[in-house]
């Protein structure tokens, strides 16, 4: 009884998580930003150069990428789901991306990808030990997939360390992401940034009107 117990009062704790948050990024304004300026709680990086991670507006007909919202933007290989993605350079200078939570104690990130080639999804614990991996296979739009959008990668903690970051990566840099889910804690709008989030999301409602 008294292990039945335990194991009962660890199972509340674990299951006593923080919200779920979604960053889809519609709401950031204007293209190339930076995610981390309208963002706390998380930061969005290249493990491997520093630099960090930054939007690509589909509707700008700017990348070789393509909307699969419903209104399509764009004709390009890379799919991403709205208006908005995240990703690197789009070259060969690294090919890795890191998201790294404040709190440290994720149990679970979500991500949606579209890479030329294989892609990994990673979670690491505070120590760097590595706790989950997911991999994906490439999945453009015309050369890989036919057609059927991005695709989804999922990590989760051991059950006893929980994630402190994840990195993504293939092996050329030729990758976007999008719709990051996870339950990390005090993820939230950077102050000053709240409103240009809300003005983004209504800019972009209007356009898909």
């Amino acid at each position: 009884m008294k292990k039945f117990l335990a194991i009962a009062v660890l199972g509340s704790l674990a299951g006593a998580a923080q919200a779920d948050i979604l960053m889809d990024f519609e709401g950031i304004p204007g293209d190339v930003q930076a995610v981390n300026d309208f963002y706390t709680g998380v930061t969005f990086g290249s493990s491997s150069t520093g630099s960090p991670l930054v939007t690509r507006r589909a509707s700008t007909f700017n990348y070789n990428i393509s909307s699969t919202n419903g209104n399509t933007y764009g004709t390009g290989e890379y799919w991403i789901h709205g208006d908005v993605g995240v990703t690197s350079a789009l070259d060969n200078s690294g090919n890795d991306g890191q998201i790294s939570f404040d709190n440290e104690d994720a149990t679970y990130v979500d991500i949606q990808y579209c890479s030329s080639s294989d892609f990994w999804l990673e979670a690491y614990d505070t120590n760097g030990n590595l706790l989950d991996v997911d991999t994906g296979g490439p999945n453009l739009r015309f050369t890989n997939s036919n057609g059927a959008g991005p695709g989804l990668l999922h990590v989760t903690w051991d059950g006893t360390n929980h994630i402190s970051y994840v990195i993504v990566h293939d092996t050329g840099n030729f990758w976007v992401i999008d719709n990051v889910r996870t339950d990390a804690s005090d993820i939230t709008p950077a102050p000053g940034a709240a409103a240009l989030l809300g003005l983004g999301a209504l800019v972009a409602g209007r356009r898909r009107r």
